[in-house]
């Protein structure tokens, strides 16, 4: 897919802990193109470190091998724990850090970009990011972005989470959450949200989706082109149509891969970037599990049924 907004988040922009020597890197966001969030599934060898402020709030979500680890964030006072799977720890942005663990723990890092959550805060409370910093949080256990942070590992790991909607709407559901749950503001105001769209502008988001189907869609273009917040967004397009907008999204780009694949000589790799699937592979991937055959073979099953021979 072609990328036309929002540029990808780097490694570089990150503390680059996944680069260090005694880590064993397992996936990052980097190679998939990622533009809201960064994430890497990493092994952390044992490290004694100390970490400068820079513009992201990151979260830290424990995979295995329990370890014993002390951190301390610039402005709170030091913590210790043993630190097992499904334990999380948040870190605002713009604070230094000072962590040393001597064991060899899996774990899954998330920088959110801090326009994200920055965007996040002033919908729900009308506020500058400074009056709802994140908090330092240690080793505790969130059943919500417990789901947000497997739902990165999986992408991660089986490569076939390539589309950037799907993750663009993960990162503001983290940008909201830690807002809510785990900011200086979380107990003194309640956010509200919309959870309808006209008719007349749901025909306009639709149109505007076949218009750009094989263009990179990103969660903030489909609101901006019906004047609604990327956050209110995927709550009100489930309501409307019971589905997430990547969810539809991701159904219309195999609908058109199916008629492309009966009804033109187009080869697959050319139907997959006319779909809006980064590559052969991509649109392979989702096709199987959605229809339930490769594309090769639904478009010779098709051509047999009405007794034409495909030109692949």
């Amino acid at each position: 897919m072609k990328t036309f907004t929002g540029s990808v988040f780097a490694v570089d922009e990150t503390h680059g802990r996944v680069l260090r020597g005694n880590n064993r890197l397992i996936a990052h966001s980097q190679s998939v193109g990622w533009r809201s969030l960064y994430a890497a599934i990493f092994e952390e060898g044992p490290t004694q470190t100390a970490e400068p402020a820079i513009g992201h709030p990151y979260f830290i979500y424990h995979l295995g091998r329990p370890t014993i680890v002390a951190r301390k964030v610039e402005g709170n006072t030091p913590e210790r724990a043993l630190i097992g799977p499904r334990r999380i720890c948040t870190t605002p942005s713009g604070v230094a850090t000072h962590t040393r663990h001597d064991g060899a723990a899996e774990i899954l890092q998330v920088y959110l970009r801090q326009s994200i959550y920055e965007s996040a805060v002033r919908e729900m409370y009308g506020c500058d990011v400074s009056d709802a910093m994140i908090l330092p949080r240690f080793a505790i256990v969130d059943p919500l972005l417990e789901q947000l942070a497997i739902a990165v590992t999986t992408a991660l790991r089986n490569q076939t989470v390539l589309d950037g909607l799907y993750i663009d709407t993960i990162a503001h559901m983290i940008a909201v959450h830690l807002a809510y749950h785990h900011s200086t503001r979380s107990r003194a105001t309640r956010c509200t949200f919309i959870s309808t769209i006209s008719s007349s502008k749901m025909r306009r988001l639709i149109e505007f989706v076949e218009e750009h189907l094989d263009r990179d869609l990103s969660l903030k273009e489909m609101a901006e082109e019906i004047g609604m917040s990327p956050f209110y967004l995927p709550r009100a397009f489930r309501s409307a149509l019971g589905k997430s907008p990547h969810q539809y999204v991701l159904e219309r780009r195999i609908e058109r891969a199916r008629e492309l694949l009966l009804n033109t000589d187009l080869p697959t790799v050319d139907i997959a970037l006319a779909s809006g699937f980064s590559s052969q592979s991509h649109l392979s991937n989702w096709f199987v599990r959605m229809v339930g055959i490769p594309p090769a073979a639904y478009r010779r099953q098709g051509h047999s049924q009405i007794g034409v021979r495909p030109n692949l």
